[in-house]
């Protein structure tokens, strides 16, 4: 019975390996099934990858000179503001009077300085015609440069007085949103104390580096990719300012993207990712998912004759879900293998399926 058994299995085995046809006649594929894209050379664009922190394009820091009481304050953090907008309101005996005082004098200066004046070119007039002497000639120029100098002494401290004086009441000097503002009314704010801050949010700035192999082809307009964290849509902006001067410690060249913020979502101290366009080279690209890692280094597969060809790459430039890949094999129309890959080994015999 069991000799009956072995010859039954034996012949099964003969006829299944003695042929590749179905019942009816036609052929069986014998390769491994795959799924393949052509791939052609093509221009990519270089991308520098790199982290960065927002800040505003323009924004203005308001500084109390003097200090002194608050008598008013008219808006919130949050809160938008046009030019010319009065914030807070500042009071200060000390400031005013010393206003008062240098007005004074400079209007009476101004009055003496006009006196002297006239009285000048009057002997000046006697003495071209000699009918004074050099010395009283003399006397009356140098009161008249006395009286000029007092004037322009007076000028310059009521000007001064004066700029404190109106620097109590804090005007916001561009449009924007009001920051930093934490002060409450009769608090007494001592001097060089910042106020507030007020922040044209319409326009923001990206602050990122690059290496010294991308600063070459980099130039101020180049287009950016901004992905900020916490906020659901990415941004597009351009290359504002490039310094020429690498940082000392990392070495990399700092950029600052521009980015249009009309939406008002992006805020001063977030954080983002920056992919900034550096150039453009020729190349292959092929989709992510078609490089196979084996020993740590990376391989594609391509068809060539109904077989399976593997070839070792190296990994260029990123393009979002395509990866540049480099090689002296590759060439153009190539049919790559992106389904079915990662089952294959050099040469295996392959059926491409549509």
């Amino acid at each position: 019975m069991l000799k009956k058994i072995l010859l039954i299995l034996m012949s099964v085995l003969l006829f299944s390996c003695g042929s590749n046809k179905g019942k009816d006649g036609e052929k069986i594929a014998v390769g491994k099934n795959i799924k393949i894209v052509n791939i052609i050379p093509e221009d990519i664009i270089k991308l520098n990858v790199s982290s960065g922190t927002v800040e505003p394009l323009n924004e203005v820091v308001e500084i109390t000179k003097t200090g002194g009481t608050v008598s008013k304050v008219k808006f919130k953090n949050g809160d938008r503001v046009k030019k010319g907008d009065i914030i807070v309101a500042l009071t200060d005996q000390d400031v005013h009077s010393a206003y008062l005082k240098t007005e004074a004098t400079y209007n009476s200066n101004k009055s003496d300085y006009s006196i002297r004046k006239n009285n000048y070119n009057k002997f000046k007039q006697l003495y071209d015609k000699q009918l004074i002497s050099e010395n009283e000639y003399l006397v009356k120029k140098i009161d008249f440069v006395q009286g000029e100098s007092n004037l322009k002494n007076s000028q310059a401290a009521y000007l001064s007085a004066k700029k404190d004086y109106e620097d109590l009441i804090i005007k916001s000097k561009i449009d924007g949103v009001i920051t930093d503002l934490d002060i409450k009314i009769y608090e007494k704010i001592t001097p060089n104390t910042e106020i507030v801050t007020v922040v044209n949010d319409s326009k923001m700035l990206v602050k990122t580096g690059v290496s010294v192999h991308e600063i070459e082809n980099l130039s101020v307009g180049n287009r950016a990719e901004v992905v900020i964290e916490g906020l659901k849509d990415n941004y597009f902006g351009r290359v504002h300012e490039i310094n020429p001067v690498a940082n000392k410690e990392s070495k990399k060249y700092q950029i600052k993207v521009e980015v249009e913020n009309m939406d008002g979502k992006i805020k001063k101290g977030m954080y983002s990712k920056v992919l900034v366009e550096t150039g453009v080279k020729n190349g292959y690209l092929v989709p992510k998912n078609a490089i196979v890692i084996k020993e740590l280094y990376s391989y594609i597969f391509v068809v060539e004759n109904g077989e399976a060809k593997r070839i070792k790459v190296e990994r260029g430039y990123s393009n979002n879900e395509k990866q540049e890949v480099i090689s002296e094999e590759l060439y153009s129309s190539m049919k790559l293998i992106v389904d079915g890959q990662f089952m294959l080994e050099d040469r295996d015999q392959v059926n491409i399926l549509n």
